[in-house]
């Protein structure tokens, strides 16, 4: 079957069949669903490859990560379903890692209508640098950088942990421990400066005993809290910030093992608001760290980029929310 016998049967010209394929095109819905309802009655679908050699598009949008590995964060796989859930319905998402990109111009150049790049560490910055020189469309998601002409949507990661640590103050917490991820990634840095600046600017403790650099995984989190729960009474905190949910889960995980009750004996938050916040006990008071937003906004972004060869940079913040639920304990009474 081809457009001619879809476009008979439906009463309407080739042109109009071709943009009820057309994502964006201007059509009426109801003349798009019925042309819908008859190739697929006919056993028609559009022939891409053929209209990619017209359009110069391939329908392929790649989705870069800084790294891909067995021990991924829960959050990047939220990301991917994000962004697949955000792309129009004749587009292939393909998904890789920064760092096997061995051969630019092999590998990336040519290859993709647009490129959103989900980048956690300043270690990406060549990669990105390449993007730009070679005017490949792209959006970088995740963090802030600078390059004139990629777009960039990123979460206010100091808005967040200012948000968690001034509601646990609230509940009379004054004395804090701060579980923080790999050093080298962007999100730890600004999270841990802003755990230090948030303390320091509500005179709330945060003894350098109780702060413990890590990974963004469970792991990290499970072997972390022993070092804290195990200072002495005059360094020990009531609340412990963990830099993401998977650190915390883990965190929670060794409280229970060593019966020490959250949050009666120990109140603990997380950062990102992954779906496993809500599978245990207790709930996981954590910030809500606006993935979908990132990747709604990045993919809008990418095609805007992609339609309008723009030479200019945009950057979106979106602010983060917190999510209260029962991981941290009032305690001004007590």
């Amino acid at each position: 079957m081809t457009i001619i016998d879809v476009a008979k049967r439906a009463g309407v010209s080739n042109t109009t069949v071709s943009r009820a394929f057309t994502p964006n095109s201007i059509i009426k819905e109801s003349t798009r669903q019925r042309i819908f309802k008859i190739a697929a009655e006919l056993g028609y679908s559009p022939n891409l490859s053929a209209r990619g050699l017209v359009t110069n598009k391939k329908f392929v949008i790649g989705a870069f990560f800084s790294r891909i590995h067995t021990h991924m964060s829960t959050y990047l796989s939220t990301i991917i379903s994000d962004v697949h859930d955000a792309l129009p319905e004749n587009y292939i998402l393909s998904v890789e890692g920064i760092d096997r990109v061995t051969n630019f111009d092999f590998q990336v150049k040519n290859r993709f209508d647009g490129i959103l790049v989900v980048s956690q560490s300043t270690a990406d910055d060549q990669f990105i640098a390449e993007l730009s020189k070679s005017n490949v469309p792209a959006v970088v998601i995740l963090r802030p950088i600078d390059a004139t002409n990629i777009d960039n949507v990123y979460s206010d990661d100091a808005a967040g942990i200012r948000k968690i640590v001034e509601y646990a103050a609230r509940n009379g917490h004054r004395k804090f421990g701060y579980i923080n991820g790999q050093t080298n990634y962007v999100a730890s840095t600004k999270r841990a400066a802003a755990m230090i600046k948030t303390c320091s600017d509500n005179q709330l403790s945060l003894d350098k005993d109780a702060i413990i650099d890590g990974s963004f995984n469970l792991k990290s989190g499970y072997n972390a809290i022993d070092k804290i729960i195990d200072l002495p009474a005059s360094k020990r905190p009531t609340c412990v910030v963990c830099a993401s949910d998977d650190i915390a889960l883990g965190a929670i995980r060794r409280c229970q093992e060593r019966k020490i009750e959250v949050p009666k004996e120990i109140s603990i938050t997380g950062f990102d608001n992954i779906s496993y916040d809500t599978a245990i006990t207790p709930a996981l008071t954590t910030i809500n760290n606006p993935f979908e937003g990132m990747a709604k906004y990045g993919v809008q972004m990418l095609f805007e980029r992609m339609d309008n060869h723009l030479s200019h940079n945009r950057v979106k913040i979106i602010e983060p929310k917190i999510i209260i639920r029962d991981s941290v304990a009032d305690i001004n009474e007590v």
